[in-house]
């Protein structure tokens, strides 16, 4: 493990094989014929929207980050440092996953670790915050629409994100919050940061002027992947509806990119084809469409990520302030 955290190069061929795996799994499940057809009749000028969209995500999702980095007070961070940090954190070599690669970064630059923690945490939350009621309001639209797709597949998003969030903000509720942070012990130090991000989260929402770029950036990024993942499916001749794309898509990031080990090689492309083959999708157009999206969303990622990370060690080595805007 230790080797290929030095080695990134390594760790993203590991991921690259990971994800081959997967797919290779699920198309032996389908029949290597039923994918070849799906090939057959590629409607080509879709692709460039795909490539489009997903090229588009990275300033989005740089957008957030700035605004969100400044939480606790911290200076605003120079933009190609910014850069760096988002497309390395979404490079398939991360091995503690994206998040990793941000606590790093900002650890190195503010030499604050729990801060650094602290934010990170509140950047998932944020990337929920966002993608997760999008799912539930869809779930409960189609529930009550009477949806041809599985209610198995519908009632964990209407129930159980508000049911999620209530309980996270109850915990992190700042009467509850100074009585944990003394709790000892590696697995409860980490749930303290946790409902601390969440606690740091609150500012956002109290003070939405201030932090609106995070929430446009976060909002901008989701939505350009969709269009991004819808892309791919037409690509193939699948046109479902707007409610089947969201679920799927949710479904397929039950867990985020960023937060999986290795950008979520395996685990996103069984997810994510076999939520559209539950959503009444047909399976082998499904898996062809989700490779073509995970192409650029997850491959044509790994060379610039690789080269980021090699640059964000010198830049956050070097002289401290280079690091912030002025």
């Amino acid at each position: 493990m230790r080797w290929l955290h030095r080695h990134p190069v390594a760790s993203s061929l590991l991921a690259t094989a990971l994800a081959a795996v997967a797919v290779l799994l699920i198309a032996h499940a389908t029949r290597a014929n039923s994918i070849g057809r799906a090939f057959d009749d590629i409607q080509a000028p879709w692709i460039a929207l795909v490539a489009v969209a997903e090229l588009l995500t990275y300033p989005a999702y740089a957008l957030a980050y700035r605004s969100l980095a400044q939480v606790h007070g911290h200076a605003p961070l120079a933009l190609p440092i910014v850069a760096r940090i988002v497309v390395a954190g979404f490079g398939p070599f991360a091995l503690a996953g994206g998040f990793g690669i941000d606590k790093q970064a900002l650890q190195a630059l503010d030499e604050d670790e729990r801060s650094a923690k602290i934010r990170v945490m509140a950047l998932g939350v944020l990337e929920w915050a966002v993608l997760a009621p999008l799912g539930c309001t869809v779930s409960i639209v189609l529930l009550a629409q009477g949806s041809h797709i599985p209610a198995s597949l519908l009632w964990p998003w209407a129930i159980g994100v508000p049911l999620g969030f209530t309980f996270a903000f109850w915990a992190a509720a700042p009467s509850r919050l100074p009585r944990l942070t003394h709790i000892g012990g590696r697995e409860r130090l980490w749930l303290v940061h946790a409902l601390e991000g969440i606690a740091a989260f609150r500012k956002l929402l109290s003070r939405p002027g201030r932090y609106a770029a995070a929430w446009v950036g976060t909002a901008l990024y989701w939505l350009l992947d969709i269009v991004s993942f819808y892309a791919a499916l037409r690509t193939f001749g699948l046109a479902p509806d707007f409610g089947t794309v969201v679920i799927a898509y949710a479904t397929g990031y039950a867990a985020t990119r960023r937060s999986l080990p290795l950008g979520g090689a395996g685990v996103t492309e069984g997810l994510m084809t076999y939520a559209l083959y539950w959503c009444h999708q047909p399976l082998a157009p499904a898996l062809a469409a989700v490779l073509v999206y995970r192409v650029f969303n997850f491959l044509l990622v790994a060379a610039p990520a690789v080269i980021a990370h090699r640059q964000l060690g010198p830049a956050l080595e070097g002289d401290r302030p280079s690091g912030r805007s002025g």
